[in-house]
């Protein structure tokens, strides 16, 4: 009846870098904050050691489906997706981190993040029954083989994508400036139309294999409250330190908007392919798959007892290291599962991400 899936997370800090510079000394401030620790020089090499030379990529993704249900052949939900990324360079940490001196710093930004519900109708049909089939240049008796459709309609709930990022920060002897200039593409409601495919196919030797095709096509137009704004930032001289306090920082930005009629957002197209094979009470699994212009690799295993599933399982994407664990209750007419995932460690405290899945059906 409803499955729901967050992601939340990182490429270089994990919840132990927070417990120790972020409030590691214990104490707290007069609001009641935690204070963290004074960086030492070696801190601070720490910190940058943490952050690839690519940046520090933030991204988060939440996918929730309600109100599921199919009858024979036909199938209807309501889902919610969002996704947002971005990326910081790692010299933005260099100029806050490293000792100040004559040099100039000029770097990018980039991010985008969308949400959307998705009405959703699909159709399956099983097309072969006992037949054999060629597959790998090898013969195998296919016990079923079905193709599925889900067709989505589409209402954009915003969207915002930096197009453009120059920042500049100039240090002298006589002070500093920032000229900088960010645009950001920007919209509030659209319309849009989704086209899903997946085929799965049972092998009489036990294997599983499924293949499936995400947004071909997925289509946003954004024509509500669409825009683009651009500041800007410019002191218009170089100013030391010491007068910040006296300066109304808003006086030197400036934010132009125009107005835009409307414009149109492909949704990447995401492919998995899957395989999994049962060994009685054993499973075992692998999937590649290609989810939001990344390529992601996992290798994993079941074991089924008689009420509950447990599953492991290893995957690869990002450049990272993806280590995920589930639990599932599976009695007749009822399903419900839980799992969580960690980037880069085992433990939660060493992970560099917050992954949290879970699913319940009724079925007969």
């Amino acid at each position: 009846m409803y499955s729901i899936g967050v992601n939340l997370g990182n490429n270089a800090f994990d919840i132990d870098f927070y417990n120790e510079y972020l409030t590691g000394t214990g104490q707290k401030d007069a609001d009641g904050n935690k204070i963290g620790k004074t960086l030492t020089d070696n801190d601070k090499k720490d910190i940058l050691s943490r952050i690839p030379d690519s940046g520090l990529e933030l991204m988060g993704k939440v996918d929730v489906s309600v109100l599921g249900f199919s009858y024979k052949n036909y199938g209807a939900s309501i889902e919610f997706n969002m996704f947002t990324e971005g990326i910081l360079p790692k010299n933005a940490f260099e100029l806050a981190l490293t000792e100040i001196g004559q040099k100039d710093y000029s770097f990018n930004v980039d991010g985008t993040g969308f949400g959307v519900v998705r009405f959703n109708f699909s159709y399956g049909k099983i097309i072969l029954k006992d037949s054999m089939r060629k597959i790998f240049n090898k013969q195998f008796k296919v016990k079923e083989l079905a193709v599925g459709w889900t067709f989505s309609y589409l209402k954009g709930l915003g969207y915002a994508k930096v197009t453009e990022s120059d920042v500049n920060v100039n240090i002298t002897s006589t002070g500093f400036n920032a000229p900088s200039r960010i645009a950001v593409k920007l919209a509030e409601f659209g319309n849009g139309i989704g086209l899903d495919f997946g085929v799965g196919a049972l092998l009489e030797n036990g294997w599983r294999l499924g293949m499936a095709f995400d947004n071909i096509p997925g289509i946003i137009r954004w024509s509500s409250g669409a825009k683009e704004s651009i500041s800007t930032f410019d002191f218009k001289r170089q100013i030391y330190i010491n007068e910040l306090e006296d300066i109304e920082i808003d006086e030197y930005k400036k934010t132009i908007d125009k107005n835009l009629s409307s414009f149109t957002q492909t949704l990447p197209l995401n492919i998995r392919l899957g395989a999994a094979k049962y060994f009685k009470n054993y499973m075992g699994n692998i999937e590649v798959a290609r989810e939001y212009g990344h390529t992601r690799f996992a290798l994993g295993g079941g074991i089924g007892l008689r009420y509950f599933e447990i599953y492991t399982s290893y995957g690869r994407t990002r450049g990272g290291n993806y280590f995920s664990g589930a639990l599932a209750f599976n009695h007749r007419h009822f399903y419900w599962d839980i799992g969580v995932r960690n980037r880069g460690a085992l433990t939660m405290g060493s992970s560099e991400e917050f992954a949290f899945a879970s699913s319940l059906r009724f079925g007969w």
